[in-house]
């Protein structure tokens, strides 16, 4: 019972202290986690913008430098065929406008110019004739969804080029064409007679979006987070397609709801009238920190458990057993019992001079008993 009760009294304060220095670790760790945690989703998505921001603005660089040499050659083509004027009202499309006539010559419904363009620059080409306050396709290679061309359709009338045409100035850069988005130039036509444009010279490049779809695909952030493209009308184009979340309808939610147990960052991408996305749950730093304080608790419960288990070893070696021996030669000294001889005791302690006070009591007892005997 003295054994127990005195190592529990011993054992006990060690590992109280062993469990309070476990879970002030395990807090404070898990508070380091954290930050760390949410340190590298800012890096992975810092890093992963940077690299599509770099992407587009290459793709955007070279294929701006195509629409300027493909414009500078339609404008050729126009000049050889001469001045340009309006012309009589014309069906185009199914719809009516007005002709556009260079060098006395209609262009509604013809398409030897714009096709000679696109033979040797590839890409599209348009000629817009002014119909009222729109400007209509009267010549164009630009293709509807059905692979007609798209002859009587209008340029969008809430575009950003149509404020600029207005003013008398071109307008070169990212423009959506029928749903699908372009890099474009649109230069104003004038006749001598008319401070305002009556025509439109366009050229443009149905963006390849392939390889900046193949680097979203595979890029997301943390385990449940992505990566999404929006286009100019907030349309989703590309997305995550690994990690744990790749559901466009639930991607386009999040972007639009913004839930507050989500991490939602957009940035603009330059020249394009896009937007990049990155999004992640809180769940997932959530996640990572208890796995993290988990692994942390159990090792220093392990640590914990592995000095208690020296400390009980120390205390029954060095404590409990001495004070057992010590014990039973007193027990004997009071019953009268002197036979009971206490080991060498190499202990330098508290315990080491006990042992040693009783030896020496033991030895004064016997010489007092054998003086007592031999009177």
């Amino acid at each position: 019972m003295l054994s127990n009760s005195l190592r529990a009294r011993l054992l006990l304060p060690v590992l109280a202290l062993g469990l309070a220095a476990v879970i002030a670790t395990a807090v404070a760790l898990a508070f380091i986690e954290a930050g760390r945690v949410r340190s590298e989703a800012q890096a992975s998505i810092d890093s992963q913008t940077t690299a599509l921001q770099s992407l587009f603005g290459v793709t955007h660089s070279i294929m701006l430098d195509r629409v300027r040499s493909s414009m500078r050659l339609l404008r050729q083509e126009g000049d050889q065929q001469g001045a340009a004027t309006p012309g009589q009202t014309i069906t185009v499309g199914g719809r009516e406008a007005n002709d556009l006539v260079l060098g006395g010559k209609p262009q509604g419904n013809l398409f030897q110019m714009v096709d000679n363009v696109t033979s040797i620059m590839g890409g599209t080409a348009t000629l817009f004739s002014a119909t009222g306050e729109d400007f209509v396709r009267v010549s164009t290679n630009v293709k509807k969804d059905n692979g007609t061309r798209a002859v009587g359709t209008q340029l969008d009338p809430h575009g950003p080029v149509i404020g600029e045409i207005r003013q008398g100035r071109s307008f070169y850069g990212v423009v959506d064409i029928l749903g699908s988005p372009y890099v474009t130039g649109y230069e104003p036509i004038y006749d001598h007679s008319n401070p305002k444009p009556i025509g439109i010279w366009y050229v443009g490049y149905k963006t390849d979006l392939e390889p900046l779809d193949k680097v979203i695909s595979s890029s997301h952030v943390l385990d449940a987070g992505f990566v999404a493209l929006l286009d100019s009308k907030g349309k989703l184009r590309f997305h995550s397609k690994t990690g744990a979340t790749v559901d466009p309808t639930f991607m386009s939610k999040i972007v639009q709801d913004q839930p507050s147990d989500w991490t939602v960052e957009k940035h603009d991408v330059p020249d394009w009238g896009f937007t990049l996305v990155a999004a992640y749950p809180n769940s997932d730093i959530n996640g990572v920190i208890v796995r993290q304080t988990l692994w942390i608790a159990l090792l220093g419960l392990l640590i914990c458990l592995l000095l208690l288990g020296l400390q009980y070893v120390l205390i029954q070696s060095r404590v409990l057993q001495p004070i057992q021996r010590l014990t039973e030669v007193a027990d004997a000294l009071s019953m009268g019992k002197l036979n009971n001889i206490i080991e060498e005791v190499k202990l330098k302690d508290e315990i080491g001079t006990l042992a040693k006070a009783i030896a020496r009591l033991s030895n004064s007892v016997r010489l007092a008993m054998e003086r007592l005997s031999k009177r």
